[in-house]
């Protein structure tokens, strides 16, 4: 979590991207997915070197490792994905970015879900396909982020 990066992270994003990659190619707007992998140097390694224009038409993938300005990046973003750690979620809040978890350690992480849910800031998909169904969902309607 936080700057370690969320387990699943690979499963997560190849989901997204083929979703994406297909809407675009379907007439949606090209989208751009960054990946911050925080200091999870070898999932970082993995993703960058693949040829995301090959596997993904109509999409562009940014791999970076730990950032120290994740504030920038959330203000660029149109939707967060990650795990319900209450840092990231304070600071997707803050900055009025939808935040789709994908995950949350039971216990200490299940209040969050509940509070993203109860804010209606976000949603939990724990599912990778599921998880690239509503990202798409909602950037194809963007009355569903506000």
């Amino acid at each position: 979590g936080g700057g370690d990066g969320f387990g699943g992270l690979e499963a997560v994003v190849d989901a997204v991207a083929s979703e994406l990659s297909r809407a675009a190619r379907a007439g949606a707007k090209p989208a751009t997915i960054c990946v911050v992998c925080g200091r999870n140097a070898a999932v970082r390694r993995r993703l960058a070197s693949r040829d995301w224009a090959a596997e993904h038409p109509g999409l562009s993938v940014v791999v970076r490792g730990f950032v120290g300005d994740m504030e920038t990046w959330l203000g660029a973003a149109d939707v967060l994905l990650t795990k319900a750690g209450p840092g990231t979620i304070a600071e997707a809040a803050a900055l009025g970015v939808p935040v789709l978890l994908t995950g949350f350690l039971p216990g200490q992480e299940r209040g969050n879900v509940l509070w993203v849910a109860e804010k209606k800031i976000g949603a939990l998909r724990t599912n990778p396909r599921a998880a690239a169904r509503t990202v798409a969902a909602w950037l194809a309607d963007p009355a569903t982020l506000e």
